[in-house]
């Protein structure tokens, strides 16, 4: 069955039959349906709505009166100052007044002026109603904030001085930021209060101010900013600096290199447009602030120095790269790949053989990129079996933008990435049996440390097998002896047992004495506070003490026998490296277009690993919408392949098929429809959906239990404008109380204006009308779509 051809237009409309029910719902419907369809009509947006929302500010339900006030805020609505100083002065909620002080407009000013200069310093409790106080918060602290915003933003002049007031006020809230903001919207006035306020005793007010006058228009402006960039503190003078850098004010560099303060030269490295390249080279090479020269170095990164300026930095870094950051030269290997020169390139390698860590190590390789040279090839191979995944990403990363060159360096660097995708560089097996033998010992030789007691022995535990069962305990006949309590460093050494033995020594001690108790054992020790306690006869007892578990003690025995059935955890262990780097190089083949690396990633098809086979049949995916092609010969491979048994893979193949020839992908595309695997049968679903195909058991589908594979036919019948499906759109829409409400609003968003886009507005008004949980659903999705117009 294929879908009915649908003309998409670029505009959704309403239609007056359904904009009159949200219009009704908004007036008498439940509260909870009024907020959803004052919502709706902020959505939309109808001429129609302003009557309807201003009557709702005057609901007796809080909740729709403040949806009232806010969606009257959103649509911009214009000559309304009376009715939101209504709400103002009446509404008790304090969202409500909120909303209303954001609506007033400049034209407000007047009507407002007096009203909020007072609420500036008082509730007005004669003038304004309140909610009763039944809480630790009190509403006016925040009415407080939002009209001095108001006040800024209506530009009330007259109101500078109770700004100030307030702000120095020693029992109230701290408002300075707040009035700063405002003063710098209130014209000249507020201007000269912001300069009086930049000449202030308070660091914390000079640097308020100096970020405040940003917003302030007045030309007098820049010239209180270029004073205060001169304060004797350095806070204040980068506060001034920044603000004048977004104002686009011009910056004095001789001055800003020159400054005292580190956190200047840094900003003026940093962020300076007009900065010149060797007065980076200068900064990067003698400032005495490491902040400062890595704030250089990162900036030339940015740039192109002439190889003169690169000979400078290359000079410096011989000398002392050793005492430099991490960081500075990480920012230096970037400036050096810029260059590409011959002899920054020397300095790369000497970089890389000097210092060893894997940041470095990253960063090197990665710029190795830039050069063309058949020793960068050895480096990369060797690279991609470091221990490091981010040193290994970054050699792949590299080979990878080599490739896509020509000429001998780009065959040869495919080459190596061929050879690391098919598990050449580093023996999967080897790597597994040479973990497996030095894993094994190392986990021995921590078993073993922590089964014995602080002398040596194993007494006074509770031991475990490999399996977390309690391994019983030999009672010696012998008297015990305090001796066998001892702390170590009074302990004489006797037999084979020598507590100064060296670290080696004694590791391999602690292996002997492991085998011979003939289990790995993890061992409780007494506590500190009982030992401490006892005296010496019941700590010679101790040892033949029966010990009682308690319910506690066996739940967590339990679980640590399940846990160690299921896996023991190996902090100390890394991961696979061999299979690492195979997946890593076939996804970064997904990017590659060129068809000699199709063959490896069909062999990737037949690996054990899980993963590395969902990478490759993505990587298939990717390179087949890029426009690689497979031939008929690799398609026949891939549908011989037996279904996968792990699900993303198989959900992979399935999404492959849509580039597949039609005849081969229909019976593995019916077939997934009927698979019991959820994700199987949704990524069919999508397939049909590139393939403009809807298959007849769609309708199904659209009931499934599994919402995954309801949302991947809602989305397929949209996308095609299957409009025979409505119904069971709508049905599959209002399952599960609605949960795929959003995804039905975005996929008739992506269609647009056609026939089912109308035939399902027509059903959503049909649900609008007949009230009920599918009512509050139909709202949702009317209100995501019209959303989604004003997006568009």
């Amino acid at each position: 069955m294929t879908p009915e051809s649908a003309e998409v237009s670029e505009t959704l409309v309403l239609g007056s039959e359904v904009e009159g029910n949200l219009l009704t719902i908004a007036q008498s419907g439940t509260p909870a349906e009024q907020c959803l369809a004052i919502k709706a009509l902020g959505a939309w947006a109808p001429p129609s709505a302003r009557t309807v929302l201003l009557e709702a500010t005057h609901n007796a339900d809080p909740d729709v009166r403040v949806d009232a006030l806010q969606t009257l805020v959103k649509l911009e609505e214009t000559n309304l100052g009376k009715d939101f100083m209504w709400s103002l002065e009446n509404d008790p909620v304090g969202e409500a007044k909120i909303a209303a002080l954001r609506g007033l407009c400049r034209e407000d000013r007047d009507l407002a002026s007096s009203l909020l200069q007072r609420l500036i310093l008082d509730r007005c409790e004669e003038d304004v109603a309140w909610e009763d106080e039944v809480a630790d918060w009190d509403d006016w602290l925040d009415i407080q904030k939002e009209v001095i915003h108001t006040v800024g933003r209506l530009g009330i002049q007259d109101a500078v001085d109770v700004l100030l007031t307030a702000a120095n006020d020693e029992f109230g809230q701290d408002l300075w930021r707040e009035t700063l903001e405002a003063l710098a919207g209130l014209g000249r006035p507020g201007l000269l209060a912001l300069i009086d306020a930049g000449q202030s005793a308070s660091e914390r007010h000079r640097e308020r101010a100096a970020r405040a006058l940003g917003a302030s228009r007045d030309s007098m402006a820049i010239k209180a900013l270029d004073a205060l960039s001169q304060d004797k503190v350095a806070n204040v003078r980068l506060a001034a600096l920044e603000t004048m850098l977004e104002r686009k004010a011009p910056l004095f560099d001789a001055r800003l290199i020159e400054d005292q303060s580190g956190s200047i030269r840094a900003f003026a490295a940093a962020r300076s447009p007009t900065i010149a390249t060797d007065n980076l080279i200068q900064l990067a090479i003698s400032d005495e602030d490491k902040m400062v020269r890595l704030a250089a170095a990162r900036r030339l990164s940015e740039r192109r120095p002439s190889a003169a300026q690169i000979g400078r930095l290359v000079n410096h870094a011989k000398l002392k790269l050793r005492h430099e950051s991490e960081n500075f030269v990480a920012a230096l290997v970037g400036i050096l790949a810029e260059s590409g020169s011959d002899e920054a390139f020397d300095l790369l390698m000497e970089i890389k053989t000097r210092n060893p860590k894997p940041d470095i190590q990253r960063a090197v390789l990665t710029a190795f990129s830039r050069f063309e040279n058949p020793e960068v090839l050895e480096h990369l191979a060797d690279g991609i079996t470091s221990g490091s995944q981010m040193v290994r990403l970054s050699a792949l990363v590299s080979l990878a933008a080599l490739s896509r060159g020509s000429g001998e360096i780009a065959d040869n660097a495919a080459a190596v990435l061929l050879l690391a995708a098919r598990g050449g560089l580093v023996s999967e097996e080897e790597e597994t049996k040479e973990k497996e033998k030095n894993g094994g010992q190392e986990e021995a030789k921590q078993f073993g440390a922590r089964a014995r007691d602080d002398d040596g022995g194993n007494k006074n535990r509770i031991v475990l097998d490999r399996e977390g069962n309690i391994v019983p305990q030999e009672t010696s006949s012998e008297p015990a002896k305090l001796s066998d309590y001892r702390n170590p460093e009074e302990a004489t050494p006797t037999g084979d047992r020598d507590l100064d033995l060296p670290p080696e020594n004694e590791a391999e001690a602690s292996v002997d004495a492991l085998a011979e108790d003939g289990a790995d054992v993890v061992a409780f020790p007494q506590s500190t506070l009982s030992a401490i306690l006892q005296g010496d006869v019941e700590q010679a007892e101790f040892q033949e003490e029966k010990i009682d578990l308690s319910e506690e003690d066996l739940k967590f025995l339990e679980l640590a026998q399940s846990t160690l059935q299921k896996k023991r955890v190996r902090p100390d262990v890394a991961p696979n490296t061999a299979l690492d780097i195979r997946r890593i190089a076939v996804r970064l083949i997904g990017e590659q277009v060129h068809s000699a690396f199709t063959p490896v990633l069909l062999e990737a098809l037949n690996a054990r690993d899980d993963e590395l086979r969902a990478a490759a049949l993505r990587a298939l995916l990717h390179r087949c919408t890029k426009g690689v092609a497979l031939e008929a010969s690799d398609w026949s491979r891939l549908a011989n392949q037996p279904p996968d048994n792990h699900l993303p893979a198989r959900a992979a193949y399935l999404e492959l098929l849509a580039f597949a020839p039609k005849e081969l992908a229909m019976p593995h595309l019916e077939a997934a429809l009927a698979d019991e695997a959820n994700m199987a049968q949704a990524a069919a679903l999508a397939t049909f959906e590139i393939m403009k195909i809807v298959p007849p058991q769609v309708p199904g589908m659209l009931h499934s239990g599994d919402r995954g594979t309801r949302r991947a036919a809602l989305k397929l019948v949209c996308g095609l404008g299957e409009t025979d499906r409505t119904d069971a759109l709508i049905q599959a829409t209002f399952e599960e109380s609605g949960a795929l409400w959003a995804e039905l609003a975005a996929a008739l968003k992506k269609r647009g204006a056609c026939p089912l886009t109308a035939k399902i507005i027509a059903r959503l008004d049909e649900a609008c009308t007949r009230g009920g949980v599918n009512r509050q659903i139909a709202l949702q999705v009317l209100s995501g779509m019209g959303d989604a117009k004003d997006a568009a």
